[in-house]
């Protein structure tokens, strides 16, 4: 009985494994560098398009739907690190600041989104006022279209050039459902890397746009580090 047992949870493991695979890393010094850190900021995420471009999809829109994947992935973290403040076992004991504030910021340093991917965390850290800076970076083959969800549009054109790429009753090919995902933690003043989650998942494009980002943030919220 214990052999099949045995059996059945190392059977379970390599499945997950097919699905999910993430790696972290915490730097050993991260107790010595954090140790006055009081607020830390989620910035827009980095997002990087590698599939096949929908022929109906020009070169804006698809720059506006990045964008607005990149505020849904932030608004998901931010509300996941703030439920894992109020767990009662291991919560996340650092303040963070409301990503209404640190895109207010960045909109009054003339900062687009697009180009705060680019930006050093120090002079990230420096602007928004913050001891660290997360910063992610997202890599995958389709669009999200269901981003009504996080109070985020795209426009009626933008969907109905989505929605004629992949209609409904068709299956989108698994290597389309791929998203990689790396996620930093980076101290204000040097921009030292004091933690960093690699996930690699494969996203039921059936499910809404809200379960596919919270999927992936899932992962980073879990692990973060401040406990």
């Amino acid at each position: 009985m214990r052999k099949k047992t045995l059996l059945l949870s190392v059977v379970i493991v390599v499945l997950l494994g097919q699905f999910c695979t993430g790696r972290r890393r915490m730097s050993p010094i991260f107790l010595e560098k954090t140790a006055k850190h009081r607020v830390i900021a989620i910035v827009p995420f980095e997002m990087i398009f590698t599939g096949k471009q929908p022929k109906k999809l020009t070169v804006d829109q698809a720059r506006e739907i990045e964008e607005a994947e990149s505020l849904a992935f932030q608004d998901s973290l931010y509300r996941l690190l703030c439920l894992e403040q109020g767990r009662c076992r291991y919560p996340v004991r650092i303040d963070i600041q409301p990503i209404v504030k640190t895109n207010r910021i960045l909109e009054e340093q003339g900062i687009p989104i697009r180009d705060s991917w680019h930006i050093e965390p120090v002079e990230l850290a420096r602007i928004l006022k913050v001891d660290a800076v997360v910063g992610t970076r997202v890599e995958k083959r389709r669009y999200m279209s269901g981003l009504a969800s996080f109070g985020l549009e795209v426009g009626a054109t933008i969907l109905n050039a989505l929605a004629d790429e992949f209609p409904l009753g068709i299956l989108v090919p698994t290597a389309t459902k791929r998203i990689r995902a790396n996620c930093f933690l980076y101290n204000g003043k040097d921009g030292f890397t004091l933690w960093a989650r690699n996930v690699e998942d494969y996203a039921d494009w059936s499910l809404s746009a809200n379960d596919i980002i919270d999927g992936i943030n899932f992962h980073f919220a879990r692990r973060f580090p401040y406990r």
